[in-house]
């Protein structure tokens, strides 16, 4: 079963998280809500994991957010 472990407004935030996760072998599921007819403004990305890989991938997104 894929749980939501990040949701942002930011495409350039969501391939970061996206390509981390990949790094460590995490597979997920990238959605990407955003309303293409106003650039992107409206909706948000969300990124999906499988249940088992889910506190794996939140310990990752969270060492990604202490570095900034």
């Amino acid at each position: 079963m894929l749980e939501k472990v990040f949701t942002t407004q930011s495409k350039i935030e969501a391939m970061g998280i996206k390509h981390l996760l990949e790094e460590e072998g995490i597979e997920l599921q990238y959605i990407d809500k955003t309303d293409r007819s106003y650039a992107g403004l409206f909706g948000y990305i969300e990124i999906r994991v499988d249940n088992s890989d889910k506190e794996k991938a939140l310990s990752l997104i969270d060492s990604y957010f202490e570095k900034e």
